[in-house]
């Protein structure tokens, strides 16, 4: 695979990295083995976060053993210096490690969590307090809103930021990547298939891979043989053919931008509702097939989408500001019509 420099953090990383979302759904000695997997055929830089739950431990276990050869990233959503210092803590008995190569303030997609952070006692100082203590070495910010993260990058900060992008959604494109390119900002890619929209790997890697102003992409990898798949991409040559240009085109014809990221910021619902499992239902049928667990996780999620008390909790905080009260009547009734009839 292709490398490149993280920004100004001086960190050569593979353009292909981990995201560590998946894992989760996996039995341990799985995850463990995707992992290593990563690891075994080149990849450097592995992605997790607190609020992933036993993805931080897996990593961990998988390369303990190799801990000097990969680039360990995690993330803490908490907005204060204490609940940053007690996490990071957490993080680094999790990683079995005692640094963090880059450590990310999780999810500032908006202007209060951004006032927040940076407010006296706020997340920030805590950054500032562990990297002065050696416990992390770099830090970065996600977000899913690239116009905000504009404005950050401009305060000169962070090191590295991480972000949305794929052809469907490619708004950063636009002017966040290209100044973060100019600044040295390292440019981490997340939901590169647009949280499984995407189901064409070739084409939504070389989109992203073939930008120079992408420094790496963290796709979740939930088996080997994804890892396998991907990885022989992102060593291949990046350069669209006009086939592969005319299918992406096709595609966001398709789907629009009315699609689920399956980001799940939308949650919690006060009434339980497992929103982004029923606004995807359609693209975990396609990669997963149908079988009896999902038929009665689905069969319970409808009958829970029946409860919906019209509050727009979820609308409020979902940062691509979906309909989702709209789409989820529109795909609970497609669900119940194809098959709960």
């Amino acid at each position: 695979m292709k490398e490149r420099l993280l920004g100004r953090t001086g960190l050569t990383v593979k353009t292909l990295g981990f995201g560590g979302i998946p894992i989760q759904r996996v039995s341990e000695e799985d995850a463990i083995h995707v992992v290593r997997r990563c690891y075994e055929l080149g990849i450097n830089y592995f992605d997790t976060a607190r609020n992933y739950t036993v993805s931080e431990e897996r990593i961990g276990r998988a390369l303990e053993d190799v801990r000097e050869e990969v680039y360990l990233t995690t993330k803490s959503s908490r907005r204060s210096r204490e609940g940053v210092l007690e996490e990071l803590e957490v993080s680094l008995t999790n990683l079995r490690t005692s640094w963090i190569d880059v450590y990310q303030l999780h999810n500032v997609s908006s202007r209060e969590a951004w006032e927040q952070v940076k407010a006296s006692h706020g997340a920030l100082d805590a950054l500032y307090e562990a990297r002065d203590m050696g416990k992390i070495r770099h830090i970065g910010v996600t977000s899913h809103d690239p116009s905000l993260l504009t404005e950050i990058v401009a305060e000169d900060i962070f090191e590295t930021v991480m972000i949305p992008f794929n052809y469907l959604t490619s708004l950063p494109a636009d002017e966040l990547l290209p100044v973060c390119h100019e600044v040295k900002v390292g440019t981490v890619i997340m939901k590169p298939f647009g949280g499984g929209a995407l189901s064409n790997a070739t084409l939504a890697l070389k989109f992203l891979l073939g930008d120079e102003h992408v420094d790496v992409v963290i796709p979740g990898m939930l088996s080997v043989a994804e890892v396998e798949e991907n990885i022989a991409v992102a060593s291949g040559i990046y350069t669209l053919t006009d086939a592969e240009l005319d299918l992406i085109e096709k595609n966001r014809e398709a789907l629009g931008d009315q699609f689920c990221r399956a980001c799940d910021y939308c949650q919690p619902c006060p009434q339980e509702i497992p929103i982004s499992r029923l606004l995807r239902w359609e693209t975990v049928e396609k990669r997963m097939g149908w079988s009896p667990r999902f038929e009665t996780r689905f069969r319970e999620g409808v009958a829970k989408a029946s409860t919906c008390i019209d509050c727009g909790e979820c609308e409020s905080r979902c940062p691509y500001h979906l309909p989702i009260r709209e789409l989820l009547a529109i795909k609970t009734a497609t669900l119940k019509e194809q098959y709960f009839r």
